[in-house]
Order: C-alpha cells, then structure tokens, then sequence
C-alpha cells in the first residue's frame, strides 16, 4: 500500500494512536479493493511483531516510520490468501464485535427508558405545593404521573417517549384513577422524597399488573406483548437443537484435526505424509474449529440456562394470573389489600421472563452471525491427512490423544497438595478429595493442555480435570496427560514463558486461551472498547483546483447601496441616542453591577424635590375712638394690611405714638420716635416711614387713650 499521508501530518506529535493506524489501514485495503471493518482493522494492527524488539508495536509508544510498517504488514497480512492465522482473527472480531453491537444496543435502550423514568420521578419527588387547595398545581402534578405509567407501563422495559396510542393512553388512565385517585394528592405530597419515588415504583407494578390482567381476559393489554408468542417465535427449542447437532458436529472435526496432527508426527519416514506447509495450515484450521467450538459452546450454555429460567418464570406467571382470575371472577369490586399484591408479583415475573427472551433473542442473532461466518470459511481435513489417519487408528478406533506410549507410569500422588503452601510460589495438585470447591474452580487457558501447546507445535486439545487441577501463581491448569502434569509442575515458569512466545507469534491464541491480562494492548477486549465509541465519517486524500497567483480582494462587507436602509439606520442611531440605560437589581445580579458598561453618559440635569407654596390674605383691624374722656360718638376705624406691610408694622408699632382719624382713611401720628431714615432697609419700611413723615408732629393729646401714649425706650437721638 502507498505511504499513508495523514501520518506525516502526526509526526510532530511523536506518538501516534492504535485509532489512527487502524483507520489508515481500513483506507489503505478500501483502496486495494477489499473493505474491513475496524475492529479487524485493529486487531490485526495491534498483533503486529516488531522484530527488533520481539513483542508487539503496540506495547510501546509508535512514531510515524513504525505505524507505516504497522500498516504495510497488517494489509498484507489481511490480504494474504497463505496465512491461515487471519480467518481465526476474522472470526474473533466479528462475533465480538456483533456480540458488543448486541450488549450496547440493549444497554442504550435501557439507559435511555431509565433515564426518562428517573427524570419523571425526580419532578415528582421535588414537587412542593404552594397550599393543599392549590387545584391546579395538583392537577399538574397528577399529569406527571399519569406520563410516568405511560412511560413505564406500555412495554415489558419501559421506554423513553410515550405511546400515542388512545387504547393504551385511555386504560392506563382508568387504571390511575382506580388505584390512585385524585383524592390522594394531599397525603402524597405530604411524604418525603424517598417514600414518593417507592410509592411511585409500587404504583406502576400495580398499574402494569392490571394491563397484564386485562390482556389476560382480553379485555385490554394494548401493546404489551405475550410470553406464549414471543417464545414461539424465537423457537427456542429448535434453536437449541441446532446448537447441540453443531457443536457435536465440530467437536469431531477437532479431534479428527488433533488426531491427523499427531498421526503425521508419527509417521516421520512415510513419503505419502502431508507436507510441512499442509500441517501448519492443519494446526491453524485446528485452532480455527477451536475457537468456532468454544462459542458454539458458549451459545449453548446460554440459550440452555435461559430457557430453563424462562419456562420457570412464564409457569409462575400464568399460575399468579390463574390464582388471580379466580380471585376476581365476577365480582363488581374487590378488597384492594388482596388483589393491589398479586399485580405487582405479576408485573415482576413478567418483567423477569421478559429479560430471558430478549437474551433468547439475542443469542438467536449471534447464531446466525456464526452461521453466516461458516459459510464464508470453514476449512475441512485435507485428504492426505485422512489418510494417514486411517492408517493409524488404534483397534476399537481409539483417538491418537497422547504419543508416548512407551513412557514409565507417572505417580501424580507425589506432587504436593494445597496443604503445601497456597500455589503462589510452588505447584500444588487440587483433586476432589483434597478441595471441597473442585468443582466450581475457573479453568484458566479456556481448559485446555498447556503442555500440548508448548511441546506440540501449538497442538491444542482439552485438559482432562480428572487427573487433578495444578494451581500455580493463581492460575488453574489442566492437562491431557499424566506426563504434562509432572512436567508442568517441574518448570511452570517456562511453560508459561513458552505459552507467551506462542501467542506473539501466533495472535489468535491470545482470545482463545483467554489471556487478555498479559496482552492488555492486543487483547480483543480493550479492542472492543477503543472502537465501541468510534463512528466517525472515513476520510480520504482530496484535492480542488487553485489559482497560480492569488489576487488581493478590497471587499467592504458592510458596504451598503441602498439610501432607504442608510435612512432608517440613521434614523436608528438618533433614535438610540435618545434612551438612556436604566439597571435593576435582581437575586442573579446582587453585588454584580458595573457601571463603565454604560454607553451612553447619563445627561446633567436638576429637579426640584419639593415646593413650598402658600397664601397673602389680607389682615383686617378695628380700632375704637372715644372710648374714654368727654362723652363724644365711638367712631370705629376698620384698617386693611398687607401682609408684608403688616409685618413690618410690627416693627414700627413702637414707634407709633399717636392714631388719628380723618375723614375715612386713618392716618398715624409718630410720637417720640429714635427711628432714623439708614435704618429703614427694605422698599416696604420706607413707604411707611415716608408716609409717615408726610404728617406734621405733635405731642399727644389729652383725648386719645393714656395706653396709645407710650415712652420709647431709646434715647439716642429724635426728630
């Protein structure tokens, strides 16, 4: 393939990611006319061997000249039709890579139906209202949770939208009001959080239990879906059949493949023996049949155990609707602390059924994954090597399982028990008399001889626990022969070494033997994680055409031609100037103002804050003549002041000696007066003291009162 581009780009970097180098490889064998998916394009990219090094590029940092080798391997290593390796490494990443398509999709379902429920209840359980008699916040309230049991109890897992559908909107809603009535808000409000989200979940068994009911008696149970069909459908027992007459088949294809490997070793000096090529393609093919073996084996450990828990849960749930309808019958109304316990008990064993069908349903699709990969490659036992294995068939048609026949018995009570030490450091022998968990102990290398593998040339054939289980460094190893055994328990250290060498050279032992500890970067588990999230659009090397000589643009972008537009944003800007910015402080803005993000300067201006304001009435006085003295007619003088002139009088009141009368006005008379003209400052003093000074001056006189005749108190100078 051509030298990828986009890694010079990261060169700069100086670390580039197992992602890129997988991505480049997908376009790299795009290019070259065959498509791979990523998690392939991965897998083979992480068990490339440096051989400088010995291990894999990816157990150390990878700059730009090793991820091109990187590349330039891994396609040809995909592409090559002589390398047997790839179809075990294609089979791997395509049933895991299904196998997690599955789990992520079911998990993205239920997260998101959950998710929708938990923000439902967490409304719900928050919810304070204002006063009990607060009709229309509890109206909504009760609106919340009718949308929760539509979310809840519309389909066996919930979902995270609601079903337009008005059967279910209308049962679903008759069922909340026969259970949960508008009546009891008051006392729901009142509980804590805790107990409203409990009594939330118990409100939608019950609610679900009673759809489930009705659909029983067909009478309601709009969209739910029943077990008797589901079941039929997934034909469950035809599906385990198919599994089993698999499994047996390629279980004799593996021992026909061990047989053959070890009849051709036997027969060293016969020229009609397959040749080397042909007995590494058979070890390869082996392997291949191993691992199509062992998840055959997995999907009929599942598909087994799930309809057994299956057929348990729909017998225990057709008896509860059984027990129910006979409760029921045909009565009008039921005690609700008899029938509200058995609907949340059959919502539950629906719920739990329901989850086995979806894993039945599940591994349905992972069969027919298989199935479909079987078609495509399934290698059989060539015919050179069937011949050579008839010829070496024992009598009886025993198997060729060990070829050290001529070997001393080996006494395999000589190795130590776990009353040794604990097998961390030393070998120690498990069997059903020295282990009461024997039985339940985890195989470690998928059960298989570690012994064969090394000593055989990659020869793999199951371990046989009989002889014992040898517990070493917290693993658990079984073997095929007695000799294996001792020789394990001997030098476990190179056995283990020999069993890593095999895997660097041969990768897809690595998730056949189940080893991803010791390969954390080139396991198919961390693979599978990488690229779970990884959906990006592929790029590839693009070009246009540009111009030899680019040329300088002077573009105004806010030119504009039109004079209307120019008016009305003139008019805008004038209108803008006009307004002035007004802030208010709110609980968000408290201690945030700021004052230089003012536009415009407020404008310099006064206002009054208050005004005194008030009347000048005019002051009327009477004053009363020969009061006193020789009998003469009272003559009564009405005077009118000013009120500024009658304030000022005040002051001139002192020197006010003498009140005359003539004719209608009256006229006053200064007696002894020490008032001089400089001390008259104001226009309304000097007219009174120049009309006062317009009279001529007299001594008082015998007639007027001895009270209007007054001594002034100063004495500094007179008139």
């Amino acid at each position: 393939p051509a030298r990828p581009r986009s890694l010079l780009g990261l060169a700069a970097m100086g670390i580039i990611s197992i992602q890129t180098i997988s991505k480049e490889l997908m376009l790299a064998c795009r290019q070259l006319g065959r498509a791979i998916p990523e998690t392939l394009a991965a897998l083979v990219a992480s068990t490339i061997v440096n051989a400088a090094g010995g291990g894999f590029y990816v157990e150390r940092p990878i700059d730009e000249g090793e991820a091109r080798i990187v590349v330039e391997e891994a396609a040809k290593k995909i592409l090559s039709t002589d390398q047997p390796g790839i179809a075990a490494l294609r089979l791997q990443a395509a049933y895991e890579n299904a196998f997690a398509e599955l789990d992520r999709g079911a998990r993205n379902q239920s997260s998101d139906a959950k998710s929708a429920e938990d923000r439902s209840i967490a409304w719900i359980s928050g919810f304070q209202a204002k006063f009990d008699a607060d009709f229309d916040t509890l109206t909504g309230l009760y609106k919340k949770i009718y949308q929760f049991l539509l979310l809840r109890c519309t389909s066996p897992q919930g979902t995270s939208r609601a079903v337009q559908d008005q059967n279910v909107e209308r049962e679903v809603a008759a069922a909340l009001e026969s259970v949960f009535p508008r009546v009891g808000l008051r006392s729901f409000v009142a509980l804590t959080s805790s107990e409203k989200a409990a009594q939330l979940q118990e409100l939608a068994g019950i609610v679900l239990g009673i759809r489930l009911f009705n659909k029983h008696q067909n009478k309601g149970g709009v969209g739910l879906p029943t077990l008797d069909s589901e079941v039929d459908r997934l034909k469950a027992d035809e599906l385990l059949v198919c599994v089993q007459k698999d499994v047996d088949e390629v279980t004799e294809f593996c021992k026909k493949f061990a047989d053959s490997i070890l009849a051709v070793k036997r027969a060293a000096g016969d020229r009609s023996r397959p040749s080397e090529e042909e007995g590494e393609r058979n070890r390869s093919d082996l392997l291949y049949h191993r691992q199509y073996l062992c998840y055959l084996l997995n999907l009929q450990e599942d598909i087994a155990g799930s309809i057994e828990r299956m057929q348990g849960d729909r017998g225990a749930f057709n008896e509860e609707l059984i027990d129910l309808d006979a409760l029921v019958g045909g009565r009008i109304s039921v005690p609700k602390e008899h029938v509200y316990p058995r609907f949340d008990s059959i919502s539950k064993k629906y719920r739990t059924a329901w989850q086995e069908v979806k894993l039945l349903e599940a591994r349905s699709k992972l069969y027919t994954v298989l199935k479909d990969l079987r078609k495509q490659y399934f290698p059989q036992l060539p015919e050179a090597s069937m011949e050579v294995l008839a010829k070496e068939l024992r009598e009886g048609g025993a198997l060729l399982i060990d070829d050290e026949e001529n070997d001393e018995p080996i006494d395999l009570d000589t190795i130590p028990g776990p009353e040794a030490g604990d097998g961390m450091n030393s070998p120690v022998r498990l069997t059903v008399d020295n282990a009461p968990d024997f039985l339940t102990l985890p195989l470690d290398f998928q059960g298989f001889c570690i012994h064969t593998l090394v000593t055989q040339n990659r020869l793999l054939v199951p371990g046989n626990p009989a002889m014992g289980v040898v517990k070493y460094a917290g693993r658990y190893c079984v073997f095929a022969t007695e000799r294996g055994c001792s020789d394990f328990c001997t030098e476990p250290q190179r056995y283990f070494g020999s069993v890593r060498e095999m895997c660097y050279q041969h990768p897809e032992l690595i998730h056949l033997l189940r080893i991803h500890e010791d390969f954390p970067k080139s396991s198919l588990n961390a693979i599978l994680e990488l690229t779970s999230g990884s959906h990006a659009v592929m790029q590839a090397d693009v070009g246009t055409e540009t111009p030899l000589h680019f040329e300088d643009s002077n573009i105004d972008k806010g030119y504009e031609w039109n004079e209307w537009k120019l008016r009305r944003e003139a008019l805008h800007m004038a209108d803008i100037r006009r307004k002035c910015t007004s802030t208010t402080q709110t609980a968000l803005s408290h201690l945030r103002r700021e004052t230089e993000t003012q536009v415009y300067l407020p404008k310099d201006m006064a206002t009054n804050t208050t005004v005194n304001k008030g009347t000048n009435p005019p002051r009327y006085k009477k004053y009363h003549r020969f009061l006193r003295g020789e009998p003469m007619p009272m003559v009564v003088a009405e005077i009118k002041f000013a009120f500024d002139e009658a304030r000022h009088l005040k002051r001139f009141a002192p020197h006010v000696g003498v009140l005359r009368h003539s004719g209608s006005s009256p006229t006053m008379w200064l007696h002894r007066s020490t008032l001089t003209f400089d001390e008259v400052n104001s226009k309304a003093q000097r007219r009174i003291f120049h009309s006062i000074q317009a009279e001529p001056f007299a001594s008082p006189s015998s007639d007027l009162p001895s009270s209007a005749s007054c001594e002034l108190p100063h004495a500094s100078a007179s008139w």
